[in-house]
């Protein structure tokens, strides 16, 4: 009773001029990378002999056929080791920038050894990237991502140097968020790749990249990315609360991280956006927004979002006013047909005859005349079946699977019609349907599409034009109940009145795009002068 009380109940703070971003304080101070595992902390030995002993056990060598260990005779027969694992990194700056960098070292008498720890990376090994540890955990977790450790006899430290190089798949174009215009580069596996597409966009300083790793055994790295001087520091406050709270064992994808930062993860619709695409997700860190990035997924998280963004596509922003307004209009249309079109028909033929032409309602009578299921069983029937040979066209090959959707469900179609199962009319109302799905900027809501269709047509079909309102109501009123990572879902609809209002529903010419999204609270709201075309002063 208590969350139904507070759904439905009118809230004053919506009306309230200022937004803040809310984080609970005391909560705010736990962060799952400072809880202690139990187990007591190993450092680095200073004797050559318990390091490799140490290094075997824990990386199970040599049963672990991955694992490359590899002695070496310094000069003044000083012993050390190099461990990499096979395959991750880049073999040439192992043999020529370690293995012989430390072979020719010069010769360190017993007595002065100690005292020419940084003299090894400074002066003598060739590589770019080179730091010392002596904590075995975090030394494990570089070579685990694709560092090599070195170990020097009377060290008791060790040298990790970045010498990555698995295997990387070519940046590509968008396949998801395709668009005529506009830029034609898609995100990658590899997380630097991607840090470099989108600062590649943003050539300035103040954007920030704080590495987070998330995970307790994988320890997946990420990068939350934000411009200092722009984004509201509440915001990046509570995001890296989020993140930090995240306790699983395995992180895998951006999309399970992407769940995890939900906070009604049992609403229909999703309240994050996951862009494949760099400049999408440099214009998200232009008005205020944090992106994620994860090293293995070729998506980042843009936090926090809204409704209307959702719906927005990526050549919104390059196309001509004109154009960008009637594609936003086509696809309005598209999500009202794919959700309310099977309803409203529904609710036609079983209540509302009255508002159907006379012409048309023969026609309809007509054709079901032979049909021997009720109407809301022949539509259950087509759409399963349209859902069916979508699900099909997926997990198929790509040739095979578009030739199955078209071919399948014209003969299916066809077939039905034939037979009289199903009438030509509900074949064009399931159609139209299928056709508004598939017009989603964003893949997310057609999942949310299709479970609402269900629903709104069990509605209809037990009362009608009133059963589609009162779903209309209520899922508007749990749709305002949203946040996303502490922002009101339906931003920014408190204020109707104001620009970003008008401008999340059509898209505004790109010279009247001053301010920066006001529900954001960012730290900078000038995007551009009010005069942004210098040669139309007077």
């Amino acid at each position: 009773m208590g969350i139904i009380k507070k759904i439905f109940t009118f809230n004053d703070n919506t009306l309230k001029d200022e937004f803040i971003l809310t984080r609970p304080e005391p909560l705010a101070k736990y962060d799952v990378r400072t809880e202690s595992s139990g187990a007591e902390k190993i450092y680095v030995f200073g004797n050559i002999e318990e390091n490799l002993a140490y290094i075997k056990k824990r990386f199970t060598y040599p049963i672990n056929n991955d694992v490359v260990i590899r002695e070496i005779a310094m000069k003044g027969r000083r012993r050390a080791f190099v461990i990499f694992i096979d395959g991750m990194v880049t073999t040439s700056s192992v043999n020529e920038a370690v293995i012989k960098s430390m072979q020719e070292l010069p010769y360190f008498a017993d007595d002065e050894i100690y005292e020419n720890e940084k003299e090894i990376t400074e002066k003598y090994i060739s590589h770019s990237q080179a730091s010392a540890n002596n904590d075995f955990d975090v030394i494990c977790e570089e070579i685990n991502f694709g560092s090599c450790a070195v170990f020097v006899d009377g060290f008791s430290t060790a040298f990790i140097l970045d010498v990555r190089g698995w295997g990387t798949r070519q940046i590509g174009k968008p396949e998801n968020e395709q668009s005529i215009y506009g830029p034609q580069e898609a995100f990658a596996e590899m997380l630097r790749n991607n840090t470099a597409l989108i600062r590649k966009i943003i050539k300035t300083e103040k954007l920030i990249g704080e590495s987070i790793k998330i995970g307790r055994v994988s320890r997946t790295r990420g990068i939350l990315l934000y411009i200092s001087d722009i984004a509201n520091p509440e915001l990046i406050k509570d995001v890296k609360y989020r993140l930090n709270s995240i306790s699983m064992d395995y992180v895998i994808a951006i999309e399970e991280v992407a769940m995890m930062m939900e906070e009604k993860p049992n609403m229909l619709t999703s309240q994050q956006l996951l862009t494949e695409r760099p400049d999408r997700a440099a214009r998200a860190l232009t008005e205020g927004r944090c992106v994620f990035l994860l090293n293995g997924s070729p998506r980042a998280l843009v936090l926090p979002t809204n409704a209307f963004e959702l719906t927005s596509s990526a050549s919104d922003d390059y196309l001509r006013l004109p154009y960008a307004n009637m594609t936003r209009f086509v696809r309005l249309a598209a999500l009202f047909f794919s959700v309310l079109l099977p309803a409203i028909y529904i609710a036609a033929t079983l209540f509302h005859q009255e508002i159907i032409p006379t012409f048309l309602l023969y026609s309809i009578a007509a054709a079901r005349e032979n049909v021997p299921f009720p109407t809301i069983v022949e539509l259950f029937l087509m759409d399963i079946s349209f859902e069916m040979i979508r699900e099909a066209g997926i997990r198929m090959p790509g040739p095979i699977g578009s030739t199955l959707g078209i071919v399948g469900g014209l003969i299916l179609g066809q077939a039905a019609v034939s037979a009289q199962i199903v009438s030509p009319i509900m074949i064009i109302v399931i159609a139209i349907t299928g056709i508004g799905s598939f017009a989603t900027a964003d893949y997310s809501l057609s999942w949310t599409y299709r479970i609402l269709r269900i629903a709104f047509i069990l509605l209809a079909a037990f009362l009608g034009f009133y059963g589609i309102a009162i779903g209309i109501f209520v899922y508007s009123v749990f749709l305002g109940a949203q946040r996303s990572a502490g922002a009101d879902f339906l931003s920014p609809m408190p204020k109707a009145n104001s620009r970003s209002m008008t401008s999340s529903v059509f898209q505004n010419a790109i010279f009247k795009r001053e301010k920066r999204p006001s529900f954001l609270k960012p730290s900078s709201i000038y995007e551009e002068p009010k005069i942004s075309r210098g040669w139309k002063k007077k």
